[in-house]
């Protein structure tokens, strides 16, 4: 136990980090499309917990997923061969939401400006690759209001600190600013219910699954949709 426990230490948050994180936060507030600055603010605070993420998948074997390193991009995915799956597949389902939210995929590397370990630095982007693939699982759009929806069920199913931000300031701004009473009430605890009772998805192999019926993989990874109220 010792040696895990060591394996996993926290690193210290420096002050000039704290004055990045905090820049970085408030220029998000003003403009939530700032995807530079919001990575910066989710290495700095979620390094340790992707750390810990790690260290907990790798505890019965190296997953897969980081043994064989897939990615989501052109050379790996046909995205035209998504196309002609049925709508009620992962992956078609996948690849309309891509194309009806105009969204292209995210292949940049994570940068070690803050965090050494270059597993911990892969594990984060395929995280942020995925992320699509979670929005179609828990059935949620790209609006404001739903992300900070989907950042609850990321919290109830990983505790990253950068979701908790998100559903503290982006709920400020997108559910009671903007007076969504319901999803304030009740669908972000519906949210954070579904991710905290849905089984563990960061080492999922999607790819593997591109032709189930998104029913059968949201059933088999004990997935409940997400209904905005």
């Amino acid at each position: 136990m010792a040696a895990a426990e060591d394996a996993i230490q926290t690193t210290t948050v420096t002050p000039r980090e704290l004055l990045l994180v905090a820049g970085a936060t408030a220029r998000v507030l003003r403009d939530s499309s700032r995807l530079a600055d919001i990575h910066i603010v989710a290495d700095i605070i979620g390094r340790d917990r992707f750390t810990e993420l790690l260290a907990d998948a790798r505890a019965s074997g190296e997953p897969d997923v980081m043994r064989t390193r897939p990615e989501i991009d052109d050379r790996e995915v046909d995205f035209d061969g998504l196309r002609r799956l049925p709508s009620d597949t992962l992956g078609g389902a996948y690849v309309r939401h891509l194309d009806r939210n105009r969204l292209t995929v995210y292949t940049d590397p994570t940068s070690d400006r803050f965090i050494d370990d270059p597993d911990v630095r892969y594990l984060i982007h395929r995280y942020r690759q995925t992320h699509d693939i979670w929005h179609v699982l828990v059935g949620l759009g790209t609006q404001g209001h739903e992300e900070v929806l989907l950042h609850a069920f990321i919290f109830g199913l990983l505790r990253l600190p950068n979701s908790a931000m998100i559903v503290a300031l982006g709920g400020l701004k997108h559910l009671l600013l903007e007076r969504r009473w319901d999803a304030l009430r009740h669908t972000l605890r519906d949210a954070y219910r579904s991710g905290k009772a849905a089984s563990p998805l960061l080492m999922v192999r999607w790819e593997d699954h591109w032709a189930t019926s998104l029913e059968d993989v949201r059933k088999r990874y004990c997935i409940t949709p997400i209904t905005v109220h």
